[in-house]
């Protein structure tokens, strides 16, 4: 389709006009960009794949920074169409939009592929994507307890990647878990102004969620970091609590062990039981990766199960740093074997994991020492 000629710019834009050059211009400074919210509202009722397409695009567009022409360059359209489409105002062929953005978006992932190495969907994997996937179909709230470094964050992360068809919203719980600081964090994830008064922060973020939503939060031990016995509660877990009441969405909080026992706290036993009475499912993970899984991590390097003394330091190193400080030596043999252009071995990891503990006891000469 042939782009069409963009409009002057007026000197006196209105904030609302979707369907004037002066929207795009509006769009390349960061407070004005066009809101997530408001795409939401009006791709609400389209068909359900120009609705994810539409969507799709406009995350593209408010994560990138890019504008609204840069956006339509990509698509073969110009910016005026783009916000258009945005604001559901495009009087032109939808479905031919929709095509050119799947067109992109195919290109975009083709893209990202090459630059991000493979993740390997690992039992631990399965059971993520298996609870994440019962919190989405039912409508519930979902806990997701483990001990730090079992790769948690990477196969929620994996996750939204295999799920990313508008429906999958993660974020961080901000450190010290108060409700400004997860609302702000919550509403950058769904691309409308994080700095807006915090009533309508609340607002357009419930309004942005619908029972189609799943929403993943990861770090929920930090949920406690703001509680307080006496006085104000847990205000954040509250509002979580009325978002999933509200709207329908799935939820999955996930955390270490500590979440799992502050879940569990007595003092608190009476306001947590609101929150807990709404649980799906509480999954524990294992402490350490199963066998299986780091037979799989092998594989991936094209080594053997481990055995004898590659065995051992697995197991060690598993058991005291987590997964991924192993997968980290993994790493680190595979690059020192092909500068050496040599097959990967696992004398190579057994190197790796001497040259660091090297590092980590080294200590300065001294006459070297300050």
């Amino acid at each position: 389709m042939q782009a069409t000629p963009d409009t002057a710019p007026q000197t006196q834009p209105d904030p609302d006009a979707p369907d004037q050059r002066s929207a795009e211009a509006r769009s390349d400074r960061a407070n004005a960009r066009i809101p997530g919210y408001r795409v939401f509202d009006a791709t609400k009722n389209l068909p359900e794949d120009q609705m994810l397409a539409i969507r799709w695009l406009h995350s593209r567009y408010y994560d990138s920074g890019k504008s609204l022409a840069d956006i339509g360059a990509l698509i073969g359209y110009d910016g005026g169409n783009v916000s258009k489409i945005f604001h559901c105002k495009y009087e032109g062929d939808l479905g031919a939009v929709v095509k050119a953005i799947e067109r992109y978006r195919k290109l975009a992932a083709e893209r990202a592929s090459v630059n991000r190495a493979p993740y390997i969907e690992t039992r631990l994997y399965r059971d993520i994507e298996e609870c994440c996937q019962a919190a989405l179909i039912y409508k519930k709230i979902v806990y997701i307890h483990g001990e730090s470094q079992v790769g948690k964050t990477a196969a929620l992360d994996h996750y939204c990647e295999k799920h990313n068809h508008g429906e999958t919203i993660k974020v961080e719980m901000p450190v010290g878990g108060g409700l400004s600081a997860f609302c702000g964090a919550l509403a950058a994830r769904l691309r409308m102004n994080p700095d807006a008064n915090a009533v309508a922060i609340q607002a357009n973020i419930t309004r942005s969620i619908t029972e189609r939503n799943l929403l993943i939060i990861d770090e929920a031990a930090r949920l406690f970091q703001a509680r307080a016995y006496r006085g104000q509660s847990l205000r954040t877990l509250d509002f979580i609590r009325a978002l999933h009441d509200t709207t329908g969405c799935g939820v999955v909080l996930c955390g270490t062990n500590i979440f799992r026992d502050q879940m569990e706290d007595r003092a608190m036993a009476k306001f947590l039981n609101q929150f807990n009475r709404r649980c799906l499912l509480r999954r524990q993970l294992p402490d350490t990766p199963s066998r299986a899984d780091l037979n799989a991590f092998a594989r991936h390097y094209a080594l053997a199960p481990a055995g004898g003394d590659a065995l051992a330091l697995q197991n060690a190193v598993v058991t005291a740093h987590g997964l991924g400080v192993w997968l980290t030596t993994l790493t680190a043999a595979s690059r020192n074997a092909t500068k050496q252009k040599k097959e990967m071995t696992w004398e190579h990891v057994l190197k790796a994991h001497a040259f660091f503990q090297s590092l980590e006891h080294s200590k300065p000469d001294d006459d070297t020492a300050d």
